[in-house]
Parts: structure tokens; sequence; C-alpha cells
């Protein structure tokens, strides 16, 4: 059983990692977030209430990226799903978010290269330009 932290924490720390939230990764993320918790099955959320999560939760994850354990937290939120059909739409999920603001950052793509390697996909199906 998975918690709404578990499936939207992921989420989150793609937006917060390059330090720069954007409208456009802000409105992915709840985009995103939605159609998770229904596969899922867990009871919707609203986008307020997506946004409210963020906002209670942002602090304490940047924080954590920011410090020495950014990698054990980026392990644990990767690496409780198991389920390929999971492990697909939380990457997609991911991937969106990553595009949305139409910006390469370097912490951005490490991260996703991370999820395409702890969940054995060869590399990120797409390449972002400068």
């Amino acid at each position: 059983m998975f918690t709404y932290d578990d499936i939207l924490t992921p989420l989150a720390l793609t937006v917060i990692i390059d330090h720069k939230v954007k409208q456009p990764e802000m409105t992915e993320f709840c985009r995103q977030a939605a159609g998770l918790i229904e596969l899922f099955e867990l009871e919707p959320m609203s986008e307020k209430q997506l946004l409210s999560w963020y906002e209670e939760n942002h602090a304490e994850l940047d924080e954590k990226l920011s410090g020495k354990r950014k990698n054990t937290l980026v392990l644990r939120a990767l690496t409780r799903f198991k389920d390929q059909v999971h492990i697909e739409n939380i990457y997609e999920a991911m991937l969106a978010i990553s595009i949305s603001d139409k910006e390469y950052v370097k912490e951005e793509s490490e991260l996703i290269q991370s999820a395409a390697s702890i969940w054995g996909f060869s590399r990120p199906p797409f390449k972002i330009t400068r």
C-alpha cells in the first residue's frame, strides 16, 4: 500500500532539485500527481490540496537535497516502487516535470538518470538540448 507521500515525493524532488520552482513545473506536478494518485487507487486530491502538500514538504525536501544524505533521500524515494507499471508511470511523470520548463539543469538530469539506472532503464528516452 502506497501513501500520498510515497507517490508525491519523487515528483516534488524533480521540481525542487534545480532550486528554481517555476509555474510550468508546478502545473505539471499537479497534472502528473493527479494521474498517479488515480493509478495507485487513492482518494483524489484537488490541485489546491496538491499544492498544499508541496508547500508543507518543500522546505524539508529542499534541505535534504542540499545535505550529505541527498543520495539516501533519492534512493528511498525511488526504490519503494517494484511493480513495472508503477515504475514506468512514476518515471514518465518525473520526465514530464523535468522537461516542462524547457530548461536543461544538470542536477535535474542527474536525478532522471539515477531513476533510469535504479529502475533498469538503459537511459532516459529523450535528449534535452540547451
